[in-house]
């Protein structure tokens, strides 16, 4: 008697242990089985994975430093079981609040503008259909990182905010924003390095659209061009030496080495002084040493808002001794401003590297195209 009361509770233990605790276990084997992934060229800061019914979108470099994961389950109909430590998302989604206007950018070049209901820096948008929406008040603005307008972001309730972090603080507003049960997707473009990578980021914006195959026509044209002018200047044995940037506060502003600005400047065929470096931000170099090193380059670019070189020297009229200077071979990269300094260079800049590119190598090398300047002019 004994024994068989044993062995009942043997086998009631046994049927709930396989059937009450088991299949959650054979569920995530079975997620893991059926999700396969999908190949992306340059971007690095993402990654997409596929089911039958779902996809699982991971952000694996949301911020320099950070090393937490974000995760992101996409799904049509019925919502996907199994899945931890992930936010759940139905697509396609119908509206969203923007705090990056690169996130316009990518919005705009799918054609779904009409689904932003809120912005943040509106003043500085370059967009004409959303600059008309935002008149209309069809468009929000929802202030700065530094200064959201949660109630407002509450009121509109879109089906998703699309953030970007920088650092720890960030978290706290990321933190805020899901505790009012807003639905925070981390959009870090921003750090890639290459400006393919950049553009990349249009598949992950197109897969809350439900639009992959869009994004990936329109990605494949974007980077077909890009090596196409690429392999023009490769060939060139002259590349001119270049530099960036303007003194702020007795120092110098300069992109890294490794950065997405640089690889642009590699790629128009030309010399970049600080291609050595090996960050991918900005760095900072005296003066001293910025005008011992660039006094004889040829060329100098990217220097912030200014719009002609009598401007520059009102800065510091020891600037004219460059040679970039004295021989007018200076550009910046604004011509498509607003009347408040909004610069689309930053903006349809993400989503358009094929046109830099250009822009650049008419600049270094104008034998090779004629491309009249889209993002650039020269300063007089």
């Amino acid at each position: 008697m004994q024994k068989c009361l044993f062995f009942s509770v043997f086998l009631l233990v046994l049927f709930f242990y396989y059937g009450c605790s088991n299949p959650d276990t054979e569920t995530r084997k079975d997620v893991d089985k059926k999700l396969t992934s999908v190949s992306l060229k340059y971007a690095k800061g993402f990654t997409i994975q596929e089911a039958e019914n779902y996809k699982l979108i991971t952000i694996t470099n949301p911020w320099k430093g950070e090393n937490t994961s974000y995760r992101y389950v996409l799904y049509k109909n019925q919502k996907p079981s199994g899945i931890h430590s992930a936010t759940f998302i139905k697509i396609p989604i119908q509206s969203i609040a923007c705090f990056s206007l690169t996130h316009v950018a990518f919005i705009d070049k799918l054609n779904e503008i009409g689904s932003i209901k809120a912005i943040s820096g509106g003043e500085y948008v370059s967009s004409k259909r959303v600059i008309n929406e935002l008149n209309l008040k069809k468009i929000r603005e929802i202030g700065s990182e530094q200064l959201i307008n949660y109630e407002l972001l509450t009121e509109i309730k879109p089906d998703i905010v699309m953030a970007y972090g920088i650092d720890e603080s960030s978290k706290i507003r990321l933190n805020k924003m899901n505790d009012l049960g807003l639905k925070v997707v981390l959009n870090a473009e921003y750090v890639e390095n290459h400006p393919l990578g950049k553009a990349e980021w249009i598949k992950f914006v197109a897969a809350f659209y439900d639009k992959d195959s869009l994004a990936n026509y329109l990605y494949d044209n974007i980077e077909t061009k890009y090596t196409q002018l690429k392999s023009k200047v490769e060939k060139t044995l002259k590349k001119p030496t270049v530099f960036v940037g303007m003194p702020w506060n007795g120092s110098w502003y300069v992109a890294g080495g490794k950065s997405f600005q640089a690889q642009l400047l590699k790629d128009a065929g030309s010399n970049y002084l600080w291609s050595d470096n090996k960050e991918i931000t900005s760095i900072v170099v005296s003066k001293e040493v910025l005008f011992d090193k660039a006094i004889h380059a040829d060329f100098w670019l990217n220097l912030n808002a200014y719009n002609s070189i009598s401007e520059v020297l009102a800065v510091n009229k020891n600037l004219k001794q460059f040679d970039a200077v004295k021989n007018k071979q200076v550009f910046n990269n604004n011509l498509r401003t607003n009347a408040t300094t909004g610069n689309d260079y930053w903006e349809s800049g993400v989503v358009s590297p094929e046109i830099i590119l250009a822009d650049l190598i008419e600049i270094f090398h104008p034998e090779i195209q004629n491309h009249h300047l889209f993002y650039y002019k020269k300063l007089e």
